[in-house]
């Protein structure tokens, strides 16, 4: 889908584009090393682990490739590249469903992560606003972001993903409580027992999509980074603040 986006591009003379990729591009990679508040420029190598990074990694690479390719009319392609990390906002299905399932408990939110664990989470609003900026001086000052990737961020606290999830949900809800971190070793076991009653009874009945290893191991990886890149490159701050968000 990238690859015919450049290629619609460079044929019909569109000379800039910002691409959306995702932190999943950069890792966790299959040993799940910890990358704490890297940035931009971290070195972090090995093989991503889940689906979704690897082809965002592998669409990132088409759009560097293509910074600087002919367009049809002789002009040339310019492109860039926003890495988001986990989007909340208010229509985030994943919130949505992490609502229910804590109500179904009594309103109590358990969580997977270990204690020493750091995300990055961001404000959807931010996002978009960080994307209307770098389209903005993409085109202002082509010579500075030109192939240049950024990494998403604004005011929300680096910290344990499930306390950010738990502010959210309980600024929503004063009834949702913190409950207790589920062991590495019991959700091992439940994803095993998944897969066995998944083989059993497939000819009859395909049960709900459950945690696999590879997204269990990306949960309980730290994956953060703290940069400014985009503040120095184009003016980027957040449009609203945590609170707001």
């Amino acid at each position: 889908g990238t690859e015919n986006v450049l290629k619609a591009c460079c044929a019909l003379n569109i000379p800039y584009v910002v691409y959306t990729s995702s932190i999943a591009a950069v890792g966790p990679n299959v040993l799940h090393e910890p990358m704490l508040r890297g940035n931009e420029d971290t070195k972090y190598s090995g093989e991503v682990e889940l689906p979704y990074g690897k082809t965002k990694a592998m669409a990132e690479r088409l759009v560097l490739e293509a910074n600087g390719k002919k367009l049809s009319n002789g002009g040339k392609l310019t492109t860039c590249i926003i890495r988001a990390n986990t989007v909340y906002g208010e229509k985030a299905t994943f919130l949505h469903d992490l609502y229910l399932s804590a109500k179904a408990q009594n309103g109590v939110l358990n969580y997977l992560e270990p204690e020493h664990t750091e995300r990055n989470s961001t404000y959807v609003g931010n996002v978009a606003w960080m994307h209307v900026l770098a389209a903005r001086h993409l085109q202002l000052r082509p010579d500075v972001l030109a192939g240049q990737v950024y990494y998403s961020y604004d005011d929300t606290p680096t910290t344990k993903a499930f306390l950010i999830r738990y502010q959210l949900l309980s600024s929503m809800d004063s009834t949702i409580r913190l409950g207790s971190r589920i062991p590495y070793w019991k959700m091992w076991l439940m994803i095993h027992l998944h897969r066995m009653i998944e083989i059993i009874l497939s000819p009859f009945w395909k049960p709900r999509p459950f945690l696999n290893f590879p997204l269990l191991n990306t949960i309980v990886t730290t994956f953060s980074y703290e940069t400014d890149k985009a503040f120095r490159h184009f003016g980027y701050k957040p449009l609203y603040s945590w609170q707001e968000s």
